[in-house]
């Protein structure tokens, strides 16, 4: 039996998200593999904590660590991501029975049995992580920045070299942080990381919503590559990441929903109530203005007629705006 120690972070806001991904783990690993999932967990419920549990059998262990932001409290953020995401600079000490685990973000699925990717040898180096092709020009001038939300870590090299002071060292001096931790990961990890193909970390909704930009061509030659198709991408990738802000529990028509909505049928919240929107509806208001448009239709509205403002918004949305 091959034993793959994998560790999620998880505070309350993403507790679903985490089982879902948490689901496709085990629904796809081979009879003879066996995770050891470590949750780092942040203000958890007892009932939370006790979904987690019920991964726990012949297929994998749980372990749940309670873990403090009290250092972090002073770290910079950036949108909507908390000072959560930091304590994946404890991990060398708050999993110490491990000298490798597999870090993963809890915003993903993953369709294959991930045991080929933790053998993976990255015994001279912090990390084995995937290049982002959307950080080519990055604000750190680093030619080879890589995603931190799926990484391979040497905790045994990172624990000899207490890189955990080192992160929040450069959390704390270096300015303007867009990225946080990501950030402070590949200032220290730089020319210390293996770097892995593409289908272990593949942000698959970005190359959809971008491929004006990345096209398969272009993707194909930064990650040297020779995929047919996007699609072609997806299927052959291990792990699929739900970057940036659009994810497929809070919009219903994201890149592979429909594979996330199949694990969230049979996670633990399966009979939970997603309130989720329309990503499609979102751009087109974006695009159209449609907040303006409201306050335009108001004001109208308010000094003629319901009808006369419905025409002026008419024209505004299919005449360009002009009247």
């Amino acid at each position: 039996m091959t034993k793959v120690p994998v560790a999620f972070i998880c505070d309350s806001h993403f507790v679903i998200p985490t089982a879902v991904a948490i689901t496709s783990l085990i629904c796809n690993k081979n009879p003879n593999t066996y995770y050891d999932i470590y949750i780092i967990a942040v203000d958890l419920s007892e009932m939370e904590m006790k979904k987690f549990y019920e991964f726990k059998g012949g297929k994998a262990n749980v372990h749940i660590i309670e873990a403090s932001l009290e250092k972090y409290e002073d770290m910079q953020q950036y949108g909507l991501v908390n000072s959560t995401t930091y304590l994946k600079f404890d991990l060398p000490d708050l999993i110490p029975d491990q000298d490798k685990v597999l870090y993963l973000d809890g915003d993903i699925v993953i369709q294959k049995d991930l045991s080929d990717l933790f053998g993976i040898n990255i015994k001279d180096y912090y990390a084995g992580a995937v290049k982002s092709i959307v950080m080519i020009d990055n604000a750190l001038n680093l030619k080879n920045y890589f995603f931190a939300g799926v990484m391979l870590l040497n905790l045994k090299l990172m624990r000899e070299n207490n890189t955990s002071t080192a992160l929040l060292n450069i959390g704390r001096s270096v300015d303007k942080l867009k990225f946080m931790d990501q950030d402070c990961f590949n200032i220290l990890f730089d020319n210390k990381v293996k770097f892995l193909p593409i289908i272990y970390d593949c942000p698959y909704n970005l190359f959809l919503k971008y491929r004006d930009k990345y096209t398969l061509d272009y993707i194909n030659k930064y990650y040297e590559t020779n995929y047919l198709s996007f699609e072609n991408i997806k299927n052959d990738s291990y792990i699929i990441h739900f970057a940036g802000h659009e994810k497929p529990w809070t919009y219903f028509d994201v890149g592979s929903a429909s594979e996330w909505d199949e694990y969230f049928k049979n996670s633990p919240y399966k009979n939970h109530e997603l309130k989720r929107r329309s990503k499609k509806v979102r751009e087109f208001m974006v695009s159209r203005n449609l907040t303006k448009l409201s306050y335009f239709f108001f004001m109208h509205w308010r000094y003629h007629s319901f009808r006369f403002a419905m025409g002026k918004v008419r024209n505004k949305l299919f005449n360009n705006g002009n009247e």
